[in-house]
Order: structure tokens, then C-alpha cells, then sequence
């Protein structure tokens, strides 16, 4: 990998989300990849809230954060909630970092005052565009004599304070991109703080990763054009850059932009949606990247040992909805049937179904290869437990058949000694209907039918196990009309 961390240089990753609304896959997706760096190299992943864009925060954005990263299983190490040696973690809260650093920089004589007004520097921008001539820099107070300077923000403009970029190129490094250069011409000599002492996005950010020592900057392709200013700034305040890392971005289906119609819902809606937060994490590492032996479905411990930047492609890759749902039912099958049969219990209503943890557990035991949602519960699951409704239409022409009866004792009378496990269930059942004569498809549909009150479904052992021993047999014995009782 690209200038490997050393442990003079210990790994140190950062999210940083405007609190402006719910997390999305794309920012999801840079979160996870910080996380997993973070995680390969034993450093800290970071979250920082860049929270000055107050008009555009929502109520509780911050919250829906932490949420959908806690979902993921990916909280940070340091952050608002978690505190750290470099607190604090909202941008809002860190404006004396950002003042102190523009009055080291005045004082070293890089930075300098502009008291021209808003105003009056775009029409000298559009005169420029006029006249053909470039818009980049607009020196004017760069060299300011001190007589000529005003000595009130009443006498001039917002006192902005700039940073001297020099002509010539600024070179900087992507991992995925090589080395690339602008002019500092096309820069100008861009604005640190603006004159109400708001600092600019690129130097708080800058200042920000300096101060929280941040080692690898690995963000969306979007912030490709933020770096050479973030590169100018490391190096006016005497730090080395940190390495950089553009990831490309993800297409809805087909190409495009992702929108809400394609592709770009919120993280928490594929939690209600029933998706594993470990296939969400799967799937999204995997954008541009693949592990050394192809291998897709990979559980988080596998994505952290495997994770390497150098693999990165560059090019653009669209989403793909149902990959990620084939990988849900990937991990959900790899789930402890403990720990699923808990998630299931979530989303059923337990109480009236009348069932117990047990019950679940054995359920997921054996069906859980028939679901890639955690939400296919309630159309593959919840039919089996649910009473069975025997005595209308198929369900009642079925159990009317002439040798009905006779299947459903035998059923009853195989399973009624035998160990409660799927294989001796079904291998029991099979006997029994070698055993009396009948053909596959006049014995078992009627069993079937009794035991769930649909004509077809998963394994007779596997539904039989599921539903317990005591139950199994009182639906055999509530269908069979020579019954006692």
C-alpha cells in the first residue's frame, strides 16, 4: 500500500457528515471504508461533525447519524457522543482552532487582510470574464501598504483574511488518481476566514485534520477539486499532507445520478426493509474494490483483514439492489439461529402466534436458507405457526380425499416416539409412506395440509421440527375426523 503506515504514523481515519439529514449509502459507503483502514491497521476512526452549514441542519441529524452508524455495527472511536484528546468533534464548537491558526498564518506573513466587499470583488470577477482575462486571483490588498489599510470594518470591507498562493504548480498525490497539479493562478489567493470570522469549508477542514492528526483522508471523487487548497494550507502550516484517497462514486441502476427514486435511500430505510446490516456493510465495501481472491460474501472480520486500498478501482460503479439482497440472505443464513430467532421475534407478533423462543430458535434452525430479508419472516415463517385454516376450499378438499385419514395417522403414529430433528422427521415420514402403500402425492399433501393448511411449503421434517413436538401432533390429531376429541 502507498506510504504504509508506520507506528510513528499511527492510522487515523475520519468521517465527517454534515448533520443535514439521513445517512445515505454514498456517505455510508466512505464511513465503512474509514472504518475498515482504520480497523486493518489498528488506528482510530474519527467521526467530526461539520455542522456550520446551520440553515440546511435538521433536528435530529446527529442522532440519525450515530444511529445508522451503530446499525452498521461501525461507531466511531472519537467523535461528539465519544469524546477524545482532540475534542471538540462539531466544527461549529472548534472556531477559536480556526481563528488561531488564520493569526498564525497573518503572522508569519502567508495570510493577509481583504477589506474588499463582497460586491465589489464580483464585478471585478465579471469584468475579467468580459475582458477575457483570469478570474483566479484578485490581488488587490495582497500587498496593501499599512497607511492604505482601513482601521475599521466601518471603513472598508469584511477584513477576509487570504491566503498568498504563488504562481506555479501545486502538486499533489491520489492514491487512485497519481499525482496531480494545478496552477496556483487558477487558486488565487483564496479566503481562510471571511470577514464575520466564519471560517472557509477547505480551511476548516484542513485546520481540522491537522489538529485531530488525521493520517489518511479517504473520501467521495467530489472533493477531488477541495485538495489543492487543503495541500497549500498543510504546507503554509508546516505539516506534511496527509494521504489522500479519492473513492469513485456510486451510480443508481443504469447510470446517473442517485436520487430517492434511484438508489439513494436512506441507510436506516434498508433497516426497516429487513436487509442485514452486515450484507449493507458487505456490499458497499465491495464498490470499486474486490478482495484479492474474488470472494464477495464476506463477514466484517474477513473486510478488515482484506481490506487494501491499492485494490481501489477508479471508475464510477452503479448500485445494485438486488446483489446486496442476495448477500443479505448470505449472512442472515450465517447468522447463530439464537441471535436471528431474536430478530425475527421483532417482527412478529409472538404473543398471538403463541410462540416461545424455543419455537424460533428451531425455526431459524432450518429456514433460515428460505429468506434474504429479515422481513421475509412474516410470508415465509409466520404461515407455518399461524393456525391452520382446514376446513374451506383446497385446504378442505385435500383432507376430504379417500385416504387422507389413513396418511395422517401414519404421520402421527411415525412421529409420535421419534427424536425431534429434522432427518429422523422426514426420514421417518418417508417410511411410513413406503410402508402403507401410497404414492408421494396422495400421503403427503394431506400431512401438509393438516400441519399448516397449505398445499405446499418447506420440508415436511424441517416444518414438523419447526413447529415443535406437542403442536405437530395436536394439528394431526385436530385434522383427523376418527380423532378422539
Amino acid at each position: 500500500m502507498s506510504s504504509p503506515p508506520t507506528p510513528a504514523t499511527p492510522v487515523r481515519t475520519r468521517f465527517a457528515p454534515s448533520p443535514t439529514g439521513a445517512l445515505h449509502l454514498g456517505n455510508a459507503r466512505t464511513a465503512i471504508l474509514n472504518w475498515l483502514f482504520a480497523r486493518r491497521h489498528g488506528g482510530a476512526f474519527v467521526l467530526r461533525l461539520e455542522d456550520t452549514d446551520t440553515e440546511r441542519a435538521v433536528p435530529g441529524g446527529e442522532e440519525m447519524i450515530y444511529e445508522a452508524l451503530d446499525w452498521l455495527g461501525i461507531a466511531p472511536d472519537e467523535g461528539p457522543r465519544e469524546g477524545g484528546a482532540f475534542e471538540p468533534y462539531r466544527q461549529l464548537a472548534r472556531a477559536d482552532h480556526h481563528r488561531a491558526r488564520a493569526a498564525e498564518l497573518l503572522e508569519s506573513g502567508k495570510a493577509f487582510r481583504c477589506y474588499c466587499r463582497p460586491d465589489e470583488l464580483e464585478a471585478r470577477r465579471e469584468a475579467a470574464i468580459a475582458a477575457g482575462e483570469p478570474t483566479g486571483r484578485d490581488a488587490r490588498c495582497r500587498d496593501l501598504p499599512a497607511e492604505r489599510r482601513p482601521r475599521s470594518g466601518a471603513e472598508g470591507g469584511g477584513r477576509a483574511i487570504r491566503l498568498r498562493v504563488e504562481s506555479g504548480p501545486v502538486e499533489f498525490t491520489d492514491l487512485l488518481k497519481g499525482t496531480l497539479a494545478i496552477d496556483g493562478d487558477d487558486l488565487g489567493d483564496f479566503v481562510l476566514l471571511r470577514g464575520d470570522g466564519r471560517p472557509t469549508y477547505n480551511f476548516a477542514v484542513a485546520v481540522d485534520d491537522i489538529e485531530m492528526r488525521i493520517s489518511h483522508v479517504i473520501r467521495g471523487v467530489g472533493h477531488l477539486s477541495n485538495t489543492p487548497k487543503q495541500v497549500l494550507l498543510y504546507r503554509a502550516l508546516g505539516v506534511a499532507p496527509p494521504e489522500f484517497v479519492h473513492i469513485p462514486t456510486v451510480l443508481a441502476p443504469g447510470g446517473g445520478k442517485l436520487s430517492k427514486r434511484r438508489g439513494a435511500a436512506g441507510v436506516l430505510d434498508y433497516r426497516e426493509r429487513g436487509f442485514h446490516p452486515d450484507a449493507v456493510l458487505n456490499y458497499l465495501s465491495l464498490l470499486s474494490w474486490s478482495s484479492e481472491d474474488g470472494e464477495e460474501f464476506l463477514s466484517r472480520d474477513a473486510l478488515v483483514e482484506r481490506i487494501d486500498l491499492d485494490r481501489m478501482g477508479a471508475a464510477d460503479t452503479e448500485m445494485d439492489e438486488e446483489k446486496m439482497t442476495w448477500l443479505s440472505g448470505q449472512h442472515l443464513r450465517a447468522e447463530p439461529a439464537e441471535r436471528l430467532a431474536r430478530e425475527w421475534a421483532a417482527r412478529l407478533d409472538t404473543a398471538g402466534l403463541g410462540l416461545s423462543a424455543a419455537d424460533l430458535r428451531r425455526a431459524a434452525e432450518v429456514f433460515a436458507k428460505r429468506t434474504r430479508l429479515l422481513s421475509d419472516v412474516t410470508s415465509e415463517i409466520e404461515p407455518i405457526y399461524r393456525a391452520p385454516e382446514t376446513g374451506a376450499g383446497g385446504a378442505r378438499e385435500v383432507l376430504s380425499a379417500p385416504d387422507a385419514a389413513t396418511a395422517i395417522r401414519l404421520a402421527h403414529a411415525a412421529w409420535a416416539d421419534v427424536a425431534w430433528q429434522p432427518d429422523p422427521l422426514a426420514g421417518t415420514l418417508r417410511t411410513a409412506m413406503r410402508e402403507s402403500g401410497l404414492a408421494g402425492r396422495t400421503f403427503f399433501p394431506p400431512v401438509r395440509v393438516a400441519l399448516t393448511g397449505q398445499p405446499h411449503g418447506p420440508d415436511l421434517g424441517e416444518v414438523a421440527y419447526a413447529l415443535g413436538r406437542e403442536r405437530t401432533l395436536a394439528r394431526l390429531e385436530a385434522a383427523d375426523p376418527d380423532h378422539p376429541g
